[in-house]
């Protein structure tokens, strides 16, 4: 039995019409994802926003402004994390913040504090043993923390000069370790750090470092 010719004619005027309408549809989910897809930043780029966010904050003058700066800085890495569940940029940002923000907000120190942070510092470390962030805030805890605690100027200086061994620009670590070295006693290694610290501080343009370094450097050559 034959069709009737008017509806057959018809078949290939609805097929392209389906087809047009299907690339349309996927023309528009392609420009959708694209958009997407650039608009979304990747776990990497989050954590490098948040590390900047956390150096901005660093150079914060006014106490809420630096608090809400930490605030942010936390809430990106945590952004990052979440994309990211390895990245250890992102994890250090979330260590560092906590800390500080704790000290803003006047949280006293207390043992369940402190080995959360150890604890999320020990997990930026497994996933990055080389991370130079990382291992200055390591060095940083074992100089500053008192004996009974796990505190130890040996594995202070250990991780502080391969912070540094890492990251030849390293300011934290360098200030860290003139401070390690001034409480062993050998002074004479002080200085030296402390210049470099105020010169990399300067041309990156980091006042609050290179007063942290002055400072310091002022009391070491006051005792002596």
């Amino acid at each position: 039995m034959r069709g009737h010719p008017r509806a057959a004619s018809l078949i290939p005027c609805m097929v392209l019409r389906s087809l047009a309408t299907v690339a349309v549809v996927a023309a528009t989910l392609f420009i959708c994802v694209t958009v997407s897809s650039a608009e979304d930043p990747s776990a990497a780029t989050l954590a490098l926003d948040a590390q900047s966010t956390l150096d901005l904050a660093e150079e914060e003058k006014d106490q809420r402004a630096k608090l809400a700066r930490y605030r942010e800085a936390r809430e990106i890495g945590l952004e990052a994390i979440d994309l990211d569940k390895g990245n250890a940029d992102a994890h250090f940002v979330v260590f560092a913040t906590e800390g500080r923000i704790a000290l803003l907000e006047g949280t006293i120190p207390n043992p369940v504090n402190l080995y959360n942070a150890q604890k999320r510092l020990n997990h930026v470390l497994e996933l990055d043993p080389d991370h130079s962030h990382g291992l200055a805030a390591k060095g940083g805890l074992y100089r500053q923390l008192p004996w009974a605690l796990g505190g130890d100027l040996k594995k202070a200086e250990s991780y502080l000069k391969r912070a540094i061994a890492i990251n030849p620009n390293a300011i934290g670590a360098r200030i860290e370790l003139a401070a390690t070295y001034r409480d062993m006693g050998k002074t004479d290694g002080c200085v030296p750090l402390l210049d470099q610290a105020v010169a990399i501080a300067k041309q990156e343009g980091r006042p609050s470092r290179v007063e942290e370094a002055e400072r310091l450097r002022s009391e070491i050559l006051a005792s002596r």
